[in-house]
């Protein structure tokens, strides 16, 4: 006898079904390596589990083999809520989060890049979101960039407290859902900190030009001095006596 044919919808929903088993697999599958992982950190390995300059590579590659009806932020997001996620695993951290007048926008990028297994704690300005991270022992800060703000806040950053670890967003896509600009703070991180755009204290009386591609991300004139946010391709140091901040791996277009 032969079978009846099949229902086309059912043979689609079976491939849907195959393929929803194989991503949990293969998610059940990372969870056992990250276990691993772990194992070795605690023989072999200190410091944050934070690695900038990687997860910059993985974004890339997910934009650049991208294709098809989904759209290239939700593939980000679902990677984004994914690597938080495993790094949440193997050190629990806050994610401290600026609020002020865009509350909701920073919320949502929070969520965007950290998914909600890793908590929130906002804060009502970016000097306090400093120094909740240069209290903690590896939570991170989100902060607005605003050109102008009310305070010299990255006076806080450098040295031995928190640095700028990434500017969000990354890929940056006509359409992101979640468009406002930001900088990641973290603890210093030693190799694993990424540079290919670092970020200075610039200080003067408003005479000092700043080199071609660099980039003022905030300024605040106080008693006849213009202290300035900037960030500048490579590890060259924008203006004399600028101060080192941190730095990022440069967002892709």
């Amino acid at each position: 006898m032969n079978d009846a044919p099949s229902d086309p919808l059912t043979e689609i929903r079976r491939e849907i079904d195959r393929i929803d088993e194989a991503m949990h697999l293969l998610l059940m599958e990372r969870g056992a390596v990250i276990d691993r992982l772990v194992e070795i950190k605690r023989t072999s390995e200190t410091g944050s589990a934070f690695r900038p300059g990687r997860e910059a590579d993985m974004m890339r590659r997910i934009a650049a083999r991208h294709g098809g009806r989904l759209p290239v932020a939700t593939a980000e997001h679902l990677w984004r809520t994914i690597i938080a996620t495993f790094t949440h695993v193997q050190a629990p951290f806050t994610l401290h989060v600026e609020q002020g007048s865009d509350a909701l926008a920073m919320h949502d990028l929070a969520r965007f890049h950290v998914g909600f297994d890793v908590p929130l704690v906002g804060h009502g300005t970016p000097s306090r979101v400093a120094a909740a991270v240069a209290q903690s022992t590896g939570d991170l800060g989100l902060v607005r960039i605003d050109p102008a703000p009310a305070a010299i806040w990255w006076d806080a950053l450098g040295g031995a407290g928190p640095q700028v670890m990434a500017r969000l967003p990354f890929l940056s896509a006509a359409g992101h859902p979640t468009p406002t600009p930001a900088l990641v703070l973290a603890r210093p991180l030693g190799d694993a900190a990424s540079s290919e755009v670092s970020v200075w204290a610039v200080d003067d009386d408003g005479d000092v030009a700043l080199p071609e591609g660099a980039e003022t991300l905030a300024a605040v004139t106080r008693n006849g001095r213009r202290h300035r946010l900037v960030a500048h391709p490579g590890a060259e140091p924008p203006a004399p006596h600028a101060r080192p901040l941190g730095g990022y791996a440069l967002p892709a277009g």
